[in-house]
């Protein structure tokens, strides 16, 4: 910060500050009210595309009352990944939260919606530090209201916003081209073997069962934090599974947890999918060596399958999945359920031309996460240099 300023509680630069449902309703499989949780937000942006939940109108006015959420409003992930956020637009219509978010609504006259958001993430390390738990941190609301920061005039706070927000800019294009890559990808696959569900091309069709050998993780006993504290196995959850190729984790256990628990160490090119809750039908391929949660399902294929083809079929297969997931008295699908998939299997040799063509899109898609982890580490020195 370059001009004098005073410091303010956050509680006291928001009208409202509370979190979402901590029972959200069961559900259904779709409608025009979503519930989002902390998956949903990253920074900068609100994501309705991935493991939303929806609600029926009753339920969700009833759980609107609490956390209703308006333009201008600021949303903060609390619990998982502590520290995520960004501003909700008038095109955020019926949307409520559940507890892993929390609502911030500022006080137009001391500070402004978008540098809220951008404080919020330059301080994520004193949320970070002020959440408990072991398996996954959390943060209370009277920890974040008593948080003192930073406030300059309305003025500087919206040439701070301006220049942060054309790095933003640059970061957000490029996203951009990564999702077009993945379109790509997406398009050549189907161009290739045609579409999984209705195998127009007449493939061969094998339960999954029958081409890989497949097996759940674990959960240590979060009562144990020896289990956890100081660990260095990486240790994959449901949530993270979308990445597609996993490289990192962002949780670890130690190898006593590991001992002492149905997880298992699963080797590179295993295929992953989600099996529980929002995050049902999420598949990615594990590319280095770890291990999973009870939530997932990590599926080895044999000699006459690739692991990309493998997702892609997956990927395909998730609408199917949720369908399922909605129906049960759980937002789940089993292993069994994943083992009896028939699937069409194509020639080796096609699959691995495909697998070709995919892991060129890759490289290019590492080339431009590389330029977006610059340009994210620009905007953290600018926020440091603007917030310290």
């Amino acid at each position: 910060m370059r001009e004098s300023v005073t410091y303010k509680r956050l509680g006291d630069l928001c009208e409202r500050l509370t979190d979402g449902s901590h029972n959200p309703p069961k559900g259904v499989t779709h409608s025009g009210y979503l519930m989002i949780s902390s998956q949903n937000i990253g920074n900068d942006c609100i994501d309705l595309n991935r493991g939303v939940r929806y609600l029926t109108k009753e339920d969700f006015e009833q759980e609107d009352k609490r956390t209703r959420i308006s333009e201008g409003d600021v949303l903060l992930t609390i619990v998982g990944t502590v520290g995520r956020a960004a501003v909700v637009h008038a095109e955020h219509k019926n949307i409520t939260l559940q507890r892993s978010v929390a609502v911030l609504s500022p006080k137009k006259e001391l500070i402004n919606s978008s540098f809220l958001k951008y404080l919020l993430q330059a301080e994520s390390y004193k949320l970070i530090e002020e959440a408990h738990g072991v398996a996954q941190k959390g943060i209370y609301l009277g920890q974040l209201s008593n948080i003192s920061v930073p406030v300059p005039s309305l003025s500087t706070q919206e040439l701070i916003v301006r220049e942060l927000d054309s790095i933003s800019s640059v970061i957000s294009a490029k996203k951009q081209q990564v999702l077009e890559l993945d379109n790509l990808a997406q398009a050549i696959f189907l161009d290739t073997f045609g579409d999984p569900i209705t195998n127009p091309k007449g493939w061969e069709v094998k339960k999954i069962e029958e081409i890989a050998y497949t097996t759940s993780g674990g959960t240590p006993s979060k009562a144990h934090k020896e289990y956890y504290e100081g660990g260095t196995i990486p240790w994959l959850r449901s949530g993270e599974v979308s990445q597609g190729m996993i490289y990192k984790t962002e949780l670890f256990i130690t190898q006593e947890g590991l001992d002492n628990s149905n997880a298992k160490i699963v080797p590179i090119d295993t295929v992953a999918i989600a099996m529980y809750g929002a995050t049902v039908g999420e598949v990615g391929i594990i590319k280095s060596p770890m291990c999973t949660n009870q939530a997932i399902c990590n599926i080895l294929p044999n000699e006459d399958t690739t692991p990309l083809y493998l997702m892609y079929v997956l990927m395909s297969m998730k609408p199917k999945y949720t369908t399922i997931a909605a129906g049960g008295a759980q937002p789940n699908i089993s292993q069994a359920i994943i083992k009896n998939t028939a699937i069409p299997l194509p020639p080796l040799s096609l699959q691995q031309a495909f697998a070709e063509k995919v892991q060129a899109i890759e490289e290019q898609k590492r080339l431009i996460n590389q330029s977006i982890a610059e340009f994210e580490s620009l905007l953290a020195q600018r926020m440091e240099f603007h917030f310290a």
